[in-house]
Parts: structure tokens; C-alpha cells; sequence
């Protein structure tokens, strides 16, 4: 080998080590860590073993065989094996019949590996001083923009592959795959083939054997220009995180925004603050058009309805609204609801009365048994108190500013027919107490 190759392959060396080595920094390993190492027997996977054998860090083998290439798969084990021992690694094997488990789950063989492989993986992830590092590198992020620019991802899908999250880091993603082959050869690293990579028959090898050398070939420090793209991207899509964390924590909290402070927020980040309630980016003019719709107008995301409700939108869960008929059938009554408690019982006439919304205080002797708890039905009327004629609850409903869904949680108590109490709201004029009252009832609705 000449002088220059020399120099070069030395020169790889160095900076490919040093740049590892911030990596490593970066994940704050301590001597407390338990470092996993995600290992296929292949050249990214062997090159990142070896680098972390050179830096004098421990780390335990976890290697898949997912019996799809025949004694290929089993070869691979028992080089895993192999250099285990050489290097006195711990390690753990596990084999996957995936053909089998994929039709089980009805997934492709790829997603059925990957599944198969994280849910494994997690298992040794059982504390927060565990890791799992993976040997994903920069040509790995680079298909992974393709594949998703061409499924049509915003700016998240992007950014690349991420370096590091929830106990899972990436240390060799600055590197491509021409300076892992690099460091292999210098370093005498042995590693196995997957001849499933040659095949063009899946998309992320199309890109990689086809249109990425190709792209490589028009652009002079292709790999550069792209690592600063992704950390441009990166940076843009924190910003934007950061930006929306004060209204996302608002809403996720209130299931409510008012549309004038919405309109100040751009609108093509509109979906990522409604993310949490099933939005995403092709629901943006959806969420448009309901801000500009009339009150009572919804949006039926996957798992949220949304309501324009005068000037705010409202978010409740996509859940179906319970149907209640309780009969009540005695005075000293305690009935238990989903989310709440309604509790009755006599109380003495001149006792003190704590008059809230969510209690009632009836004439008892006016009241037929059993009584019925009920939710409230459309062309339902009352007498509210104070007047002498029916009112249409809806009218009530209406007058209170009630929006769609705290109506269709609306419950009434009603006697003989007749509406004696709208739960939190009005009682019945034709129940109520007056001079001539000698028994009273207490019926109180206690929200959890």
C-alpha cells in the first residue's frame, strides 16, 4: 500500500474515532449504563461493536435470526457466537419463525421483523440505565428521507433517522457507509453478507443500488450537503415543537381553543397541535373550514370530534354517550354513574340549605314513586322554576349556552311524566318548596 493510501486510511481512522467518541459523550454513558447492542453480523453492525471494543466499552450482543434466508440466517448466529467469545461479550440469541408470525399479524415480512425485533429488544430495556445502541449510519438516513419524500411526509419525516430516543441511540449516523467500508478494511474487521440486501425487490434497496449513487454522482460532497439538510431540518422542527409546547399543553389539558388565538398560529402547523386528537396533515383544510363554519358544526377525526362552538373550538373523545335509565325508588337513595354520584335523602324543613347547582331541594310529598334518571331527550319540557308555564329544555339548553356536548350529557329526573329537576341546572316549579312544604328531599350530584 502506498504512502497516500496510508495517510488516508490513517487519517479515516482518526476522525471517524474521534467523532464516535463525542457521539458516545453525547448518550452520557456512566458505569452504571447496560449497554445493548443491536448486532446482525453485518459490516455496520461488526464496525460499531469493534469501535466500542476499542473505547473499552462493555456492551451485551442481542442478535435476531429470523430463519428467512436458510443456513445463511443460522451462519450468522454462529458468527455472532464466535465473536462474542473472541471478545468475551455477552450475549443473547433469539429465532423467529417470521413468515408464520407475519401472516399470524397479517404484516409484510420487513414490518413483521422489525415488530418482531423492538418488542424483543425492550424486554432488556427495563430500566432507565439500559440502552440499545443501533448501527444506523447516514445512508440509512438518507433512504429513509427518500422513502418517506415519496409516501408524501412533512417536515418531520424529513429530518432523517433520529440519533438518539427513549433509550435507543445511533452513535454511527454521522458516518456514511463508504467511511464504514473504510474503517472495516483498515481495522480488519470481519463481517457477514446478507444477500437479501443485493435484491431490488424492496424499495429501500431500489433507492440505495439505484437512485442514491446516481444522486452521489451529480452532487460533489453529497453526504456533507445532506447531513447539514437534516440538521437544518432537525433544528426547524424542535423550533417548531418549542413553539406550539405552551398551546399544546393548554389544550391537551382544557380539550379547547379559541379560534382568534388558533388564527395566530401559522396554519401549516395547525395538525401538529392537534396531533394528540388524531389530526394530521391532510386534515388541515378540514380544521380550516370548521373554524369558519356555523356553531354546532363538527369534525370526525379517528379517534376525537371536534365542535365549533361560537368562537372556540371543543374536543371531546370519540366515544359513544352512555344511555341512562335508573329508576329511583326510594327517598334514601345513593346511585352510582360513570363519572359521577347522585345521593338523595330526606333532610328536616328548617335545616340549612346550601343552595349550588348541583343540588336540588324538592317538596317530597309532591313526588311520585319510583322516579326515573334519564338522559335528556329532544321535545322534553319543565316548568322551570319561578314560572308558571312549560319550557322547551332544548330552550333552556339553548339559554344557558350549553354547547353539543355538555347537551348530549344532559340528565333529567323526572316523576310521573314530569321533569322535577335538570341536573345541575333548573329545577321544576311544580316541585319546588313553598310555605306549605312539610318534607323535603335533598338530591345532590356529585361529579368526579
Amino acid at each position: 500500500m502506498n504512502n497516500h493510501k496510508c495517510f488516508f486510511y490513517l487519517n479515516t481512522f482518526v476522525l471517524m474515532y474521534k467523532t464516535f467518541k463525542l457521539e458516545i459523550e453525547k448518550i452520557g454513558i456512566n458505569s452504571n449504563t447496560e449497554i445493548f447492542l443491536a448486532i446482525s453480523g453485518g459490516i455496520d453492525s461488526m464496525v460499531l461493536s469493534d469501535l466500542l471494543i476499542q473505547s473499552g466499552i462493555s456492551h451485551t450482543l442481542l442478535h435476531c435470526n429470523f430463519k428467512l434466508r436458510d443456513t445463511e440466517s443460522d451462519y450468522d448466529e454462529e458468527f455472532i457466537r464466535q465473536h462474542a467469545k473472541k471478545n468475551k461479550l455477552d450475549y443473547h440469541i433469539n429465532c423467529f419463525d417470521t413468515n408464520e408470525k407475519a401472516n399470524e399479524l397479517k404484516l409484510t415480512t420487513q414490518e413483521c421483523a422489525r415488530k418482531l425485533r423492538y418488542d424483543w429488544f425492550f424486554t432488556y430495556l427495563n430500566n432507565e440505565n439500559s440502552i440499545l445502541l443501533t448501527a444506523h449510519h447516514l445512508d440509512d438516513s438518507i433512504e429513509t428521507f427518500l422513502i418517506n419524500l415519496l409516501r408524501g411526509t412533512g417536515l418531520k419525516g424529513l429530518t432523517g433517522i433520529n440519533s438518539g430516543d427513549r433509550q435507543i441511540y445511533r452513535p454511527l449516523l454521522p458516518f456514511s457507509k463508504v467511511e464504514i467500508h473504510e474503517f472495516a478494511l483498515k481495522n480488519n474487521i470481519i463481517y457477514r453478507e446478507d444477500s437479501s440486501n443485493l435484491s431490488n425487490n424492496y424499495l429501500r434497496n431500489k433507492l440505495r443500488h439505484q437512485l442514491i449513487p446516481n444522486l452521489k454522482s451529480l452532487s460533489e460532497n453529497f453526504d456533507s450537503k445532506i447531513s447539514t439538510l437534516f440538521t437544518e431540518l432537525k433544528e426547524t422542527d424542535v423550533f417548531i415543537e418549542n413553539y406550539l409546547a405552551a398551546q399544546k399543553l393548554t389544550l391537551n389539558k382544557t380539550k379547547q381553543i379559541r379560534i382568534s388565538d388558533l388564527n395566530h398560529i401559522p396554519q401549516f402547523m395547525w395538525h401538529r397541535l392537534f396531533s394528540e386528537f388524531g389530526l394530521s396533515r391532510i386534515h388541515r383544510l378540514e380544521l380550516v373550514k370548521l373554524t369558519k363554519s356555523i356553531t354546532g358544526s363538527i369534525f370526525n377525526s379517528s379517534t376525537h370530534i371536534l365542535l365549533k362552538d361560537r368562537e372556540n373550538i371543543i374536543i371531546k373523545a370519540a366515544s359513544k354517550i352512555d344511555d341512562i335509565l335508573i329508576l329511583i325508588k326510594s327517598v334514601e337513595s345513593n346511585i352510582k354513574l360513570k363519572n359521577s354520584e347522585l345521593k338523595l335523602n330526606e333532610i328536616v324543613k328548617g335545616q340549612k340549605r346550601n343552595f349550588r347547582s348541583n343540588c336540588a331541594y324538592l317538596d317530597l310529598d309532591k313526588i311520585s314513586w319510583p322516579m326515573t334518571l334519564r338522559n335528556y331527550r329532544n321535545g322534553d319540557k319543565m316548568v322551570p322554576f319561578g314560572l308558571k308555564g312549560n319550557k322547551l329544555i332544548s330552550k333552556i339548553l339553548k339559554d344557558k349556552k350549553l354547547n353539543k356536548f355538555q347537551k348530549e350529557r344532559q340528565y333529567v329526573i323526572e316523576s310521573n311524566g314530569k321533569v322535577i329537576w335538570l341536573l345541575d341546572l333548573v329545577i321544576s316549579n311544580q316541585f319546588s318548596i313553598t310555605e306549605e312544604t312539610s318534607r323535603i328531599i335533598k338530591i345532590e350530584h356529585i361529579q368526579y
